[in-house]
């Protein structure tokens, strides 16, 4: 596996993999970001899917874009599993 794709499959996991909610009340907050999190990621890979493989962009544009939308929606609006003293 090169650089790139492993790069791409990490941001993949970065925008999928966030932390479990704590309570039953913190469950609705990280539903809604895990879905928005989702749609940038389905985004992402349908272009990397659909270019051409002599594009300009390559692979590493595609991580680049995935990974500036997760700044926008970082796991911050629930408590976390861990943050709360779970395993």
């Amino acid at each position: 596996m090169n650089d790139d794709t492993r790069a791409f499959i990490a941001a993949v996991l970065e925008a999928i993999g966030i932390p479990s909610p704590a309570t039953y009340g913190d469950r609705e907050a990280f539903q809604r970001l895990l879905e928005d999190r989702v749609l940038d990621t389905v985004v992402a890979l349908t272009g990397a899917l659909d270019e051409p493989p002599a594009a300009d962009w390559g692979l590493g544009w595609h991580t680049d874009y995935l990974r500036k939308r997760l700044a926008t929606k970082p796991p911050t609006t629930y408590r976390h599993y861990n943050a709360v003293g779970g395993a």
